[in-house]
């Protein structure tokens, strides 16, 4: 089964986008001769047990139909599977999710040709993947994730966006509805960042903990992230006001978040975050738990298909250094 392709399939993506256009899926992947079984996830975390079977009958190749909870279902798939190391196994991945912000780095077509032509030309590229312990209901449990985490007020908001997406609720608008509301109730939180020998303890409105550049649908509020370098981008937006903020949010995506006087980024490989009271956590927008946090990263420990014009983005290093403090572990 080397080189035959397991394909999960979330039905409920895209708000049911994905079962409806399955034959559609299905008739392409035939269409460019790749061999593959698939699955339809029934209830959440199944895609995480799907991918560790798959593996256990001897898939190498992942394919995840959905967006970017599916993806992150069947990463923590690969990562807690015992039978081989995560670097022996490729995924690929067709988009029908709502913020699909994994697929932006990689410049990912969204129409369902191109993205098996993708997968079909087999193009891999090795990133990092990011590994969180949280606590949940006074439990330690632990995450792993290949876009972005959120603390704070990300997390406020994709706790809401989640919740009416689970009332059937879809929408490019979607997200800013939630940010709107969760800016309504949220309030700042002392919070105490550790980056190896470096402390930060302030009142803090939200906490992005970037491996690729986008979030939210969209935003880059880590917009100068590599996905293979090793370590995380850190944007750290302390306490701001709420006009201030809707002021700004076009900053959060046209990439120049950091140019603003409440804004620090920081660039390093293991973080801790602790706050009174604690705040929730959002990794790859699934919202799962609560500070305090213990952040590390695998460098380049897994391998995705990208797209043939996919360049890692370069930035001179000059302009790097002036937004973001690189730390030293």
């Amino acid at each position: 089964m080397e080189t035959s392709w397991f394909v999960v399939v979330n039905p409920r993506a895209g708000g049911g986008k994905s079962i409806v256009d399955w034959p559609k899926i299905s008739r392409i992947l035939n269409k460019y001769d790749i061999r593959y079984t698939h699955a339809f996830t029934e209830f959440k975390y199944h895609a995480v047990e799907l991918t560790v079977n798959a593996v256990s009958k001897g898939y190498r190749n992942i394919i995840a139909v959905g967006g970017d909870g599916t993806l992150n279902e069947v990463i923590n798939g690969i990562f807690i599977q015992k039978e081989v190391s995560p670097s022996e196994i490729t995924i690929g991945v067709i988009g029908v999710g709502t913020g699909n912000d994994w697929f932006r780095m990689y410049d990912l077509p969204h129409n369902y040709e191109d993205s098996i032509k993708a997968i079909k030309n087999n193009r891999v590229f090795k990133q990092d993947v990011g590994l969180v312990e949280f606590y949940e209901s006074g439990v330690r449990h632990k995450r792993y994730f290949v876009n972005a985490a959120g603390v704070g007020f990300d997390a406020e908001v994709a706790l809401r966006t989640n919740r009416l997406k689970d009332l059937g609720k879809r929408g490019a608008l979607l997200y800013i509805l939630s940010l709107i509301k969760a800016l309504i109730r949220y309030r700042t939180t002392r919070i105490n960042v550790k980056l190896g020998r470096n402390h930060i303890q302030d009142k803090v409105f939200s906490i992005t903990i970037g491996i690729c550049r986008y979030n939210g649908a969209g935003m880059m509020q880590v917009p100068f992230a590599l996905s293979d370098d090793g370590l995380f981008d850190v944007t750290i937006i302390k306490r701001i006001s709420k006009l201030n903020v809707l002021a700004n949010i076009h900053r959060l995506y046209n990439g120049t978040i950091l140019k603003h006087s409440r804004v620090v980024g920081l660039r390093g490989s293991d973080i801790e975050i602790m706050s009174v009271p604690n705040v929730n956590l959002e990794v790859d927008g699934e919202s799962v738990g609560e500070t305090p946090l213990k952040f590390s990263i695998l460098r380049q420990a897994i391998s995705v298909i990208v797209s043939d014009s996919f360049v890692q983005p370069e930035v001179p290093q000059e302009k790097v250094s002036k937004h973001i403090t690189t730390i030293e572990q």
